[in-house]
């Protein structure tokens, strides 16, 4: 199922469930036609790999992802809550967040839409989740990060791979601080490039995903982590209780979170407009106070 079916049959099903209709055969119908989730919804990624039950799916994504071989990859995981408290700047909440047997934080993030600020997310996300790694009784010693974006849009559009890790470096390309890593999978430009003779393990599962969300499942090994997969996002598995727990919020996890972010700098315009009428009021009163005349004061009034 892609994101547009999926978006569709949640909006089908709710207003069904509003309108009081037959919500058991609406979901009966969806059922013939789809057999398989859209894996890269946030709801359904964090589900799926967000559960401890399926650690070792998780733990063998992340390794393909990261590409990470020998003594070097993952062996386990330990899901931890995805909030970052703010207690000096804004909180975030990540789509999955765990720890390895090293104690080494991992940070899964999918993101479907660019409005321009995305890689000022990404470096504050890196910032939070890198405070909240640090070793309780030592405040500069830090663990490492490895912070994991799957975005459906380009990060680097003028080259030609499709996934990129990205550290601080130097003006001669040496790496300053190798604890913190960003990386950066640019599913669209795999799927749509020339990318036929990969046969990375990144490669092999953005392929079996690709083929479960247009419900062209491919051949896969029997007892796979791939075939897994395939069980895992059967729509059979999440459908009722999406009819359960139905709500127009559903639907908004596929639209374009501008009118959200929008609102949030309309509020945060308003809040600053607020404080400085308080400072403009406190300044009146005070010229007032000390016996400034009135023509003064109304031209003060006018700066904030």
């Amino acid at each position: 199922m892609t994101k547009k079916e999926y978006a569709a049959m949640l909006v089908d099903i709710n207003e069904t469930h509003k309108a009081g209709g037959d919500v058991s055969a609406c979901i009966a119908r969806y059922r013939e036609k789809y057999k398989f989730v859209y894996i890269y919804n946030d709801s359904i990624f964090k589900l799926i790999f967000g559960n401890p039950e399926n650690e070792r799916m998780t733990v063998d994504f992340l390794n393909a992802v990261l590409n990470l071989c020998g003594s070097d990859c993952i062996e386990r995981l330990a899901f931890v809550n995805p909030a970052v408290p703010g207690a000096f700047s804004k909180e975030i909440i990540s789509d999955i967040v765990a720890m390895d047997q090293g104690m080494d934080r991992i940070v899964l993030e999918v993101q479907h839409v660019d409005d321009g600020t995305y890689s000022d997310r990404l470096v504050f996300y890196t910032a939070k989740h890198t405070v909240a790694s640090r070793i309780k009784g030592d405040d500069y010693k830090l663990r490492n990060l490895n912070l994991v974006s799957l975005q459906m849009f380009s990060g680097f559009p003028e080259s030609s791979n499709y996934r990129h890790h990205v550290r601080l470096k130097n003006q001669e390309n040496e790496e300053f601080y190798k604890k913190q890593t960003i990386t950066l999978v640019e599913i669209p430009k795999f799927l749509n490039g020339k990318y036929l003779s990969d046969n990375s393990m990144l490669a092999q599962w953005l392929r079996v995903i690709d083929g479960l969300n247009n419900e062209q499942p491919l051949p896969v090994p029997e007892g796979s982590m791939f075939a897994h997969l395939h069980e895992c996002a059967k729509l059979s598995i999440f459908i009722i209780s999406e009819a359960k727990n139905m709500s127009d919020r559903n639907y908004e996890l596929y639209v374009e979170k501008k009118r959200s972010r929008a609102e949030g700098r309309a509020e945060g315009e308003a809040e600053a407009e607020k404080r400085a009428n308080d400072r403009a009021a406190k300044r009146i009163d005070y010229l007032r106070s000390m016996g400034v005349p009135e023509e003064i004061i109304v031209g003060a009034a006018a700066i904030k």
